[in-house]
């Protein structure tokens, strides 16, 4: 259902411009289940929440739930997110794709050691922590057509 509404979107500023349009994807991570910015930014929702996960048990701040610490299966299932949503948006015909790897979103909480604090190969060097971002940027740059810019 969105994605037909995406696609009028990006059919119409086609259409009626010059523009070229991008598609922004991310994973909130830790981050999630919060209210929306006018309503304080950040700021836990009072009821409703639903769960959220990130590299390791850190909550986002001391008011926000503690996130389940992602396993192997949940890391290539959001990959696999990654990948459905550019292929999503291949299919609307945006012209450039932004993977969101900042502002403490899940791929940036990988970076960081304030928030990575796992033992594996997912966590300790830089090296360690840049190596899931880089999974997902290589399997959607797979799926993202080569003449397409992705950043």
């Amino acid at each position: 259902e969105h994605e037909a509404a995406w696609k009028r979107l990006v059919d119409f500023v086609h259409c009626e411009t010059e523009a070229k349009i991008c598609a922004q994807i991310g994973h909130s991570g830790a981050k999630g289940s919060t209210r929306v910015g006018w309503q304080g930014t950040d700021v836990p929702l009072p009821s409703g929440n639903w769960p959220v996960m990130a590299p390791s048990a850190v909550a986002w701040s001391p008011e926000n739930q503690v996130p389940k610490a992602m396993d192997r299966a949940d890391m290539d299932a959001v990959r696999d997110q990654f990948v459905a949503s550019a292929e999503m948006a291949e299919r609307c015909g945006f012209d450039m794709l932004e993977i969101h790897a900042a502002h403490g979103y899940l791929l940036s909480s990988f970076i960081t050691p304030l928030t990575n604090r796992r033992t594996d190969n997912y966590g300790g060097s830089l090296e360690n922590r840049m190596r899931y971002p880089l999974e997902v940027f290589r399997a959607v740059r797979a799926a993202w057509p080569a003449e397409k810019p992705i950043s």
